[in-house]
């Protein structure tokens, strides 16, 4: 057992994590770069004298992320490569919820694989613990503890606890909403991660049709 076991949608997924996935959109070149210093020989350019040059090669980290937007794979990112249709530069992939809960059960697997060991938390205690802290203090999550139906409540409290206002973008609700529960799911806080699961069903029409806003979700080049 060892790196041949491995798949390519592994290691790009293990230098999603290194970088943030859960967090924020890294861009395809950060993600290529990493996946070549974790694995050079399936990263690199082929050509013997290009391999000298130490050349990542971004083909093979952008199959490996697109195939991993698809529900086959298990839908375990969002994100694109390129420019989207308009024109815009709409480069980037980050963690879904059930991506980051994977990637928790698979980094030291791959890592290990990978001659590393785990050699760093999913995320650092203090983060966490930052992380449960601003979570529980949040008005709709004291009032869910209490008994109280999600559904009923002020979508103003739901929109507080995202961190924008209730008539920002569906697309902007949704994602912020799925990096809380990215950042759950590392955490591995079972409590808030059905609260949060909760939400997004409770809340669901406020953020219908948000990765389509975006054209995150379609894994085109």
């Amino acid at each position: 057992m060892g790196r041949d076991d491995l798949t390519n949608i592994d290691v790009a997924l293990l230098a999603l994590l290194r970088l943030g996935g859960h967090e924020r959109k890294v861009p395809t070149e950060e993600v290529a770069f990493e996946a070549y210093n974790l694995a050079k020989e399936r990263f690199g350019w082929r050509l013997e004298r290009f391999r000298e040059m130490a050349f990542p090669d971004k083909e093979p980290v952008r199959s490996a992320l697109m195939d991993a937007v698809k529900l086959k794979y298990g839908s375990l990112v969002v994100g694109r490569a390129g420019k989207g249709a308009t024109g815009k530069d709409a480069d980037g992939w980050r963690f879904t919820p059930q991506g980051a809960a994977w990637i928790r059960d698979n980094e030291q697997r791959i890592a290990e694989k990978l001659g590393l060991g785990k050699d760093r938390p999913d995320i650092r205690p203090a983060d966490a613990d930052r992380f449960r802290r601003q979570l529980t203090q949040q008005p709709l999550y004291r009032k869910h503890k209490c008994g109280l139906p999600l559904a009923e409540m002020d979508v103003v409290h739901f929109t507080e606890m995202l961190g924008c206002s209730p008539d920002a973008p569906r697309s902007i609700m949704r994602k912020k909403l799925d990096r809380l529960r990215a950042t759950a799911e590392l955490v591995h806080d079972g409590e808030l991660i059905a609260f949060l699961a909760a939400c997004s069903v409770a809340f669901s029409r406020m953020m219908e049709d948000s990765a389509m806003e975006e054209g995150e979700s379609d894994g085109k080049a």
